[in-house]
């Protein structure tokens, strides 16, 4: 296994969009699970990651999870899809690809979502989750399809947080 690098902003393949995984038992895939587990469990305050966020040439539509709710204190999705959305609220994202631990910001999401999925296995499930977890999903979700979390701010907050960016990177180019 590996640690895995995770991209940072404004690198622009974390603008990527996931490639469908065809093959859940593929050595290729099976080593892509384990180096995303191996990183998820070696990076400090990381409550999840998507492949498009890691060093991986044509990254797979998968997501892993810390999650108090598995078993394993993993959760791992492939070829996730959102099916249903209720409500919504208004909470502070960070992100471990967008000066983590130094930019934050409120983003709306839904509270309560249905998932269907493929397991490690390659099973189709389907769930609900609602909070946190919910919220988390929604967040890495987004990564497979190329969009980040200060996307969802208004014009206004988003040129706040770059200017705030520069400052804390003065080499930045805006993306």
């Amino acid at each position: 296994m590996s640690i895995l690098q995770i991209l940072q902003y404004p690198d622009l393949r974390l603008r990527r969009k996931s490639h469908k995984v065809t093959d859940v038992k593929s050595s290729r895939i099976k080593k892509i699970i384990k180096d995303m587990l191996e990183t998820l469990a070696n990076t400090g305050n990381c409550a999840a990651l998507a492949a498009t966020q890691l060093d991986i040439e044509q990254p797979p539509s998968i997501i892993v999870i810390n999650s108090m709710d598995d078993d394993d204190g993993v959760l791992c999705l492939i070829n996730p899809q959102i099916i249903a959305q209720e409500g919504h609220d208004v909470a502070e994202e960070g992100c471990m690809s967008v000066f983590q631990g130094d930019i934050y910001a409120n983003v709306k999401r839904a509270t309560k979502i249905t998932v269907k999925t493929l397991d490690v296995h390659g099973k189709q499930v389907e769930f609900t989750e609602e909070g946190y977890l919910a919220r988390c999903i929604q967040h890495e979700y987004d990564h497979l399809n190329g969009i980040l979390y200060i996307d969802h701010l208004s014009k206004l907050k988003r040129a706040f947080l770059e200017k705030k960016m520069k400052k804390l990177n003065p080499h930045l180019e805006k993306t």
